[in-house]
């Protein structure tokens, strides 16, 4: 089997852990109006790994 799509859904889930930590962290700081890009990209992130996951488990089972 395959590794890689496995390693890039944990690569997304890393990096929407990060982003949320740095758009909390930056929200503290600065606040919303400057961090909230942090947010959008912690949510998309969390999408693809969803997505990727899906994928993957779905061409599995066929």
């Amino acid at each position: 089997m395959d590794k890689l799509p496995i390693i890039l859904e944990y690569i997304w889930a890393v990096l929407a852990v990060v982003c949320l930590v740095l758009g909390i962290h930056s929200s503290l700081r600065v606040g919303f109006n400057v961090s909230y890009m942090f947010f959008v990209l912690s949510v998309l992130a969390m999408a693809m790994f969803g997505f990727r996951r899906f994928k993957r488990t779905r061409s599995k089972r066929s």
